[in-house]
């Protein structure tokens, strides 16, 4: 995968899903909680937002790390040039369930 332009697309069509930019990001809310950004400025990276425990899962992958911007928050960050778009989607879905809930 060359970019995450398959993933945010597949973001964009996801129900009730908004966007506004912050810090340096294209973000992604449900019902006012941010579950997923898209760098603006790198083509690769797409931060999530798991709970602490679905986060400790995820970073187990060679593709994901903790975001050092908000890691304590629960907000990891995937290479996507270093995974495929099933894999992002999963994670990026199950934070989508997480905010809405």
């Amino acid at each position: 995968m060359n970019s995450y332009e398959p993933i945010k697309k597949k973001v964009e069509s996801m129900k009730n899903v908004t966007t506004k930019p912050m810090f340096g990001y294209q973000c992604f809310s449900i019902e006012k909680k941010f579950f997923v950004g898209f760098s603006n400025k790198n083509s690769l990276q797409v931060i999530v937002r798991l709970p602490k425990d679905q986060q400790e899962i995820a970073i187990k992958s060679k593709a994901i790390k903790p975001f050092s911007h908000g890691a304590k928050m629960g907000w990891i960050e995937i290479n996507s040039k270093e995974t495929t778009t099933t894999s992002a989607m999963k994670w990026i879905l199950k934070s989508y369930e997480n905010a809405k809930n």
